[in-house]
């Protein structure tokens, strides 16, 4: 299953995936990583910022017809449980903050971004972004919330080891998967979301608010129930966690 691609440096490794994708047929799983990208990308525009050499930055190939295009967010779930599984494999307990970001206490360890290829009804391809802060111990003012493996584990991380473990956990839930009895999968993301119980301080265009998360649907939404007992729902960038 490791069919992995080391390169030195690319504006980023999704895109540097999509470029061999259009180019020629792939394997499932195949993976790109980097040392550095020059335009390293986030959610919806922001950047990803990372020291050359000292994280993980990588893009990798699934076929995913298997999963419809209303229950995408299913992928997601994947993602993040084998990321959080093989970072149990380190002695780190992290969470999920919804939707895609990997948390250790209250500090961003890893971020995911997930692009689709459609075709009909259907994803074709999903190139799955990764970026994980393995052996980084500075940050620049604008990532106060970051953290890094070796700043929690307090050594110097193996990253070659911990992106295939990452692949493989998560190779593994996704050969196992079966869109028709995804429950036990959506259990486990909550059991391992950020903040899953009690009431928290939410934003939603300047407005404050305590809720507590209800239940997070195939396609991502956030059902949330406010302190005053009122439900609503979010899709992502709709609201977020105050920390």
């Amino acid at each position: 299953m490791q069919n992995i691609l080391k390169i030195s440096e690319t504006d980023s490794t999704n895109l540097y995936l999509r470029k061999l994708l259009n180019d020629s047929d792939l394997p499932d799983f195949f993976c790109v990583s980097a040392d550095f990208q020059m335009s390293g990308r986030g959610q919806q525009g922001t950047i990803w910022e990372s020291n050359r050499g000292e994280n993980l930055l990588f893009s990798f190939l699934i076929h995913s017809e298997k999963i419809p295009l209303e229950k995408q967010f299913l992928l997601s779930e994947i993602v993040s449980i084998g990321i959080c599984n093989a970072l149990r494999n380190s002695n780190l307990d992290t969470k999920i903050k919804w939707a895609n970001d990997i948390f250790y206490q209250d500090k961003k360890l890893a971020g995911i971004l997930i692009e689709t290829i459609i075709s009909g009804d259907k994803m074709k391809y999903a190139i799955v972004g990764v970026g994980l802060n393995v052996n980084q111990i500075e940050f620049s003012k604008d990532l106060s919330n970051a953290i890094s493996m070796r700043q929690i584990l307090d050594k110097e991380v193996d990253c070659q080891a911990i992106l295939e473990n990452i692949l493989t956990e998560i190779y593994n839930l996704f050969e196992t998967f079966d869109v028709n009895n995804s429950e036990d999968l959506q259990k486990k993301y909550f059991e391992l979301l950020y903040r899953n119980s009690g009431y928290h301080l939410f934003e939603k265009k300047g407005e404050k608010f305590y809720a507590k998360i209800l239940s997070v649907a195939p396609d991502g939404c956030l059902k949330l129930l406010t302190d005053k007992g009122l439900e609503k729902s979010f899709y992502f960038k709709e609201v977020k966690f105050v920390i």
